[in-house]
C-alpha cells in the first residue's frame, strides 16, 4: 500500500512540473521563453467585444461578428492562448463586396482560420486613425484577412464604448498587405475608422 502511495506522489510531481504556465494577456511579460505556456484572457476583457456589430452609412455596411475562443493551440505539441475570433461582411454602394459570416459558426474553422483573429492587446492607435481614448485604455488589434487572397490582410483595432446604454466599437481598419498575389493587392474595406454599433 505504501508503495501505491508513493507512485501516486511521483506522478502528482511530474504532472506538476509538466503544468501549463498561465500568462495574462497584455501582462507584458516574456512568455515565449516559457514552454507550455497559455496565453489567458485572465479579466475577460474580450467578453466585451463579443457579439454582432453595424456600420451604416448611406448604402455602405460592414457587419462584424466576434466570439472570444479560449484555448487556442498556437504550437502542435504545446503553448494556448485566447483569441477574438469573428467573420465580417461589407456592402458598397447595396453591392456586397465580401461575406464570410457563414464561416463564424463552422466547427472546422478555428482560431487564426478565421477571417478576423487575434488578440493582441494595444494602447495606440496608427496616425491615420485617432480618438479621445485614455493611453492606459485596452484596444484589441486583429488581423482581417481578404476571403479570397491567402496572402492580402489588414489590421483592425477596436475601441469598445458604452454611449449612454449604447454599446459602440470604434474600428480602426486599414491594409497591411505585403506579399498579396496580385500587384496591387488590398483588403476591400478601404482604410478608415468607423463606429459599430452593437446589435
Amino acid at each position: 500500500m505504501k508503495q501505491l502511495v508513493n507512485i501516486a506522489l511521483l506522478i502528482t510531481l511530474f504532472s506538476c512540473k509538466a503544468q501549463t504556465i498561465i500568462v495574462p494577456l497584455g501582462s507584458g511579460q516574456d512568455y515565449e521563453l516559457t514552454p507550455n505556456y497559455y496565453l489567458k484572457d485572465v479579466n475577460n476583457e474580450f467578453g466585451k467585444f463579443e457579439g454582432t456589430w453595424k456600420y451604416q452609412n448611406g448604402n455602405t455596411q460592414i457587419i462584424f461578428k466576434l466570439k472570444k475562443e479560449t484555448h487556442y493551440q498556437i504550437s502542435s505539441d504545446r503553448d494556448y492562448q485566447d483569441l477574438l475570433v469573428g467573420e465580417y461582411q461589407y456592402i458598397e454602394n447595396g453591392t456586397e463586396i465580401a461575406n464570410t459570416l457563414s464561416d463564424f459558426n463552422n466547427p472546422s474553422v478555428l482560431g487564426y482560420s478565421h477571417n478576423i483573429s487575434g488578440g493582441v492587446f494595444t494602447h495606440r492607435l496608427p496616425g491615420n486613425c485617432t480618438d479621445n481614448s485614455a493611453v492606459a485604455e485596452i484596444k484589441i488589434e486583429l488581423f482581417l484577412n481578404h476571403p479570397t487572397e491567402e496572402y492580402t490582410e489588414g489590421r483592425v483595432i477596436l475601441r469598445y464604448v458604452d454611449d449612454n446604454g449604447t454599446e459602440k466599437l470604434q474600428a480602426c481598419i486599414y491594409d497591411y498587405t505585403t506579399m498579396g498575389n496580385i500587384q496591387d493587392a488590398r483588403i476591400d474595406i478601404p482604410d478608415g475608422y468607423y463606429v459599430f454599433v452593437k446589435q
